[in-house]
């Protein structure tokens, strides 16, 4: 090797050791983003889990006064299961109520599937419920098609055989601690249907003079301009809508199918005229972002 190759080596073993440092730098940049760029796409994918996460569901309390009550009700109010279950013959959601010790337990309907011909979870669930508190259930839309339109559902007769109170546009005057409750169920609009499906019913129960608590499926039938807006009602429990399927913060639901886009009072209590209005989000329903399915207790004293 000549001397004049020894310098040239020389020369770029210098360079070398004098790039090395920036190299260094450069790669730890490179290092840090793709850490920054792993760590962002888990941090999305942790969220977006989260939100669509519906194995689970969240307890919503409510607290309302009214004169007409003298010893404090509770009440669970279960809405739109759709057949989900939580646990083994929904053992968990059965032990969270009776951890709640409800005075009576109500279902506002949508509980089956329409599409759906095996109904044994709602049926064994209420096997289990009648042994903590009284139930009663109203129908949904769901039920009123498999019961009354297609014709392909006895589970309002099994229910009942269980010892379900089925309050299909009828009423009970019940005792529940010293107070005097009329409940009722309203299966559809008493203002669209002839008079032997609702109309009848809906008369006699309007002038009942104890506690009306209605149990009735769409909370729509109490929004501006609805059938039951002015009703002399003192409490409705409402379902349906799911929450609005998709909740925006601070905007609330999205979108129903009946109701369409950004469809009034999704969830929550509200007083509309005289009548205290509770709508459930709904502990069932296979799409839901950012919307848990909800268990709603609602403790009237």
């Amino acid at each position: 090797m000549n001397k004049a190759t020894i310098e040239e080596n020389t020369e770029q073993e210098k360079t070398n050791e004098q790039e090395s440092p920036e190299k260094k730098i450069f790669t730890k940049r490179r290092i840090a983003r793709l850490a920054f760029i792993i760590l962002l796409i888990g941090l999305v994918a942790f969220v977006t889990i989260r939100l669509c996460d519906n194995s689970k569901f969240v307890v919503t309390f409510y607290e309302i006064e009214d004169e007409k009550i003298d010893n404090r009700i509770r009440i669970v109010h279960l809405s739109d299961l759709h057949l989900k279950e939580y646990g083994e013959n929904n053992s968990e959601l059965v032990n969270e109520i009776i951890r709640l010790k409800p005075d009576l337990i109500a279902m506002t309907g949508d509980m089956v599937d329409m599409n759906e011909t095996d109904y044994s979870v709602v049926v064994e669930l209420c096997r289990q419920l009648v042994g903590v508190a009284p139930v009663y259930f109203c129908y949904g839309n769901h039920e009123k098609e498999v019961i009354r339109v297609k014709q392909t559902s006895t589970v309002n007769v099994d229910l009942e055989n269980l010892g379900v109170h089925v309050l299909h546009n009828r009423c009970e005057t019940i005792n529940v601690n010293g107070n005097l409750i009329d409940i009722g169920g309203l299966s559809a609009n008493p203002q669209a249907l002839d008079a032997e499906y609702s109309q009848d019913f809906w008369q006699r129960y309007i002038k009942k003079e104890n506690y009306k608590l209605l149990l009735v499926h769409y909370p729509q039938y109490f929004f501006k301009g609805g059938p039951l807006v002015n009703s002399n009602v003192d409490m409705a429990l409402c379902g349906h809508l799911h929450g609005g399927i998709v909740v925006i913060p601070f905007v609330g639901g999205l979108y129903h199918s009946v109701s369409g886009f950004f469809p009034q009072f999704t969830d929550g209590a509200r007083k509309v005229n005289n009548t205290w209005v509770v709508v459930s989000r709904g502990i069932g329903g296979k799409i839901r972002i950012n919307n848990p399915p909800e268990l709603v207790v609602v403790d009237i004293y």
